[in-house]
């Protein structure tokens, strides 16, 4: 109905009454929240995901050394110390196979990545199957959205302070190499830093170059 408001003239300015109001519609809405961020981090539970975005930036997410850790998507962002250049890193629960069907936590967090310009794929490289696990992954990705399978990706094979690790590091990175069909592929350790801070300044570059492509595609 209408207010007092609509019934104001000169001499009632300020009208005491007004109108009923009828029922109105109503409904329900679900409102589904993405995060936005520059990067983000994908790998299977533990692959040191969560230690990544805690050396590469001030956020302290939960860190322990079992499975799913992480139940909710960090967000951090990384000061590369240029005004402006803050890179902002978005570590999403561990994902295993069949997360595009719900298995797991990842069907709920993938929707995250979706909104990600970059995806950094954190490999463990103390696993049985680093390559492996990494097309497992990337087979989830496409499952659940092929435009997310076609995302831009920048490898890492973590964990790489670990020996085992180390004396395999050159076989491993040709093969993620292969399996990912580019060159973007590098070691890091995410618990000793190694590596890290080169890490992120390629990845700043990374973006700015795919910002740019998208913008000169519109």
């Amino acid at each position: 109905g209408r207010g007092n408001a609509a019934f104001m003239t000169h001499r009632r300015t300020a009208p005491k009454f007004a109108e009923r109001g009828e029922p109105g519609i109503g409904r329900w809405l679900g409102v589904e929240l993405r995060l936005v961020a520059d990067v983000g981090f994908l790998g299977m539970p533990n692959a040191g995901k969560s230690t990544l975005l805690s050396a590469a930036s001030a956020a302290r997410p939960k860190i322990a050394d079992y499975p799913f850790t992480t139940i909710v998507p960090n967000l951090g962002v990384c000061d590369l110390g240029e005004e402006g250049s803050g890179l902002v890193l978005c570590d999403i629960p561990g994902l295993i196979e069949g997360a595009a069907r719900g298995t797991g936590l990842g069907f709920s967090f993938l929707r995250h990545v979706q909104r990600c310009k970059v995806l950094l794929h954190v490999v463990d490289g103390t696993s049985d199957d680093p390559v492996g696990d990494f097309e497992v992954l990337n087979n989830e990705l496409a499952m659940y959205d092929d435009l997310l399978a076609e995302k831009p990706q920048v490898v890492v094979l973590n964990k790489c302070d670990v020996s085992e690790v180390r004396e395999k590091q050159d076989e491993l990175v040709e093969e993620l190499r292969m399996a990912a069909g580019h060159s973007r592929v590098m070691t890091i350790s995410a618990a000793t830093t190694q590596n890290v801070q080169e890490l992120m300044g390629r990845l700043k570059k990374f973006v700015e170059a795919e910002r740019k492509k998208v913008e000169g595609a519109s």
